[in-house]
């Protein structure tokens, strides 16, 4: 059965594991809700929101998962109703957290009773305070990378791939971002919301979770333009390390050229000066190559090379 449902004092949790007509139907048969609210949670919803009514609230969060796979972050969504008696969660997918806060209300009666002692708007407080906790070792996976990137840019180990580690990152910085954005606004209005079915000493619980996603919002954008600063640093250093290069390929090749020159005129099938002297040709070469090494000493010297 999709519904579960665990009920103690005057508060009702019901939740819902998976969209499923049952589930659907449960909603229908037993609550009023708005038409709208019903179609977003058979969808998908592009992003968080809050919908405030006479006599309950529709709730949509969605909450980063890292990818251990590619990498990639994904997005879980919670929908979520809340009345004067009864919360309703309904999981758009698998999130371990959820899971486990469920079975341990479940399993647990202090634990339970901690949870349902004061009204369904604490209930929910409680819910979404332990899902944010677990998306915290993202944020300092994402803290972590960046402090070594920014190791291996100053370090000797500049190449493509870490131009690459880094767009990888900022994608990731990106994603996030996305996914924080909208919530800002959706705590924003419940730290500051008044109604019957939302008690006014909900507003610090619910002020500290909007202080949280405003952190991480500041965070993920000084993380954005770190990640900026820093490929520019990387692109800066790679095109220096290049320009050295050239210019010693340059220096050598421009070096070897009275070589090659020389070798060029004096391979030709025609009558030259010295040519039936092979030794005084041979002193030629060696006075041309002892030119060669005193230019790169001077070049040397000055720090030209």
């Amino acid at each position: 059965m999709s519904v579960k449902t665990i009920k103690q004092n005057k508060v009702i949790w019901h939740h819902i594991n998976k969209v499923d007509d049952e589930a659907l139907e449960f909603l229908k048969m037993n609550f009023k809700f708005h038409p709208m609210d019903i179609k977003d949670v058979k969808g998908e919803a592009e992003e968080s929101k809050v919908d405030v009514y006479n006599n309950y609230l529709f709730l949509i969060l969605q909450f980063p998962n890292l990818n251990r796979y590619d990498g990639r972050i994904d997005f879980m969504e919670l929908d979520i109703f809340l009345g004067d008696d009864f919360i309703i969660t309904i999981q758009k997918n698998k999130l371990k957290a959820m899971r486990n806060f469920y079975y341990k209300i479940q399993n647990s009666a202090g634990f339970r009773k901690s949870c349902f002692s004061h009204s369904c708007g604490y209930l929910l407080y409680r819910i979404l305070d332990k899902l944010y906790l677990d998306t915290k070792p993202i944020i300092n996976y994402i803290s972590k990378k960046v402090r070594q990137l920014e190791d291996q840019v100053y370090s000797e180990e500049v190449n493509q791939e870490t131009a690459r580690e880094i767009a990888y990152l900022r994608r990731k910085i990106l994603a996030l971002k996305r996914i924080f954005e909208p919530q800002r606004e959706v705590f924003e209005t419940l730290s500051k919301l008044k109604t019957k079915f939302f008690s006014n000493d909900l507003d610090v619980y619910f002020d500290d979770i909007d202080d949280y996603v405003e952190k991480v919002w500041n965070f993920l954008d000084n993380r954005k333009y770190a990640m900026k600063d820093l490929l520019e640093v990387h692109d800066s250093l790679l095109t220096h390390t290049t320009n050295r290069i050239i210019k010693v390929l340059t220096i050598i090749s421009v070096g070897m050229l009275p070589l090659t020159l020389l070798s060029g005129i004096y391979g030709m099938n025609i009558n030259l000066p010295f040519s039936d002297s092979p030794l005084i040709i041979w002193m030629m070469f060696i006075l041309v190559l002892f030119f060669v090494f005193i230019t790169i000493f001077i070049f040397k010297r000055k720090r030209w090379l």
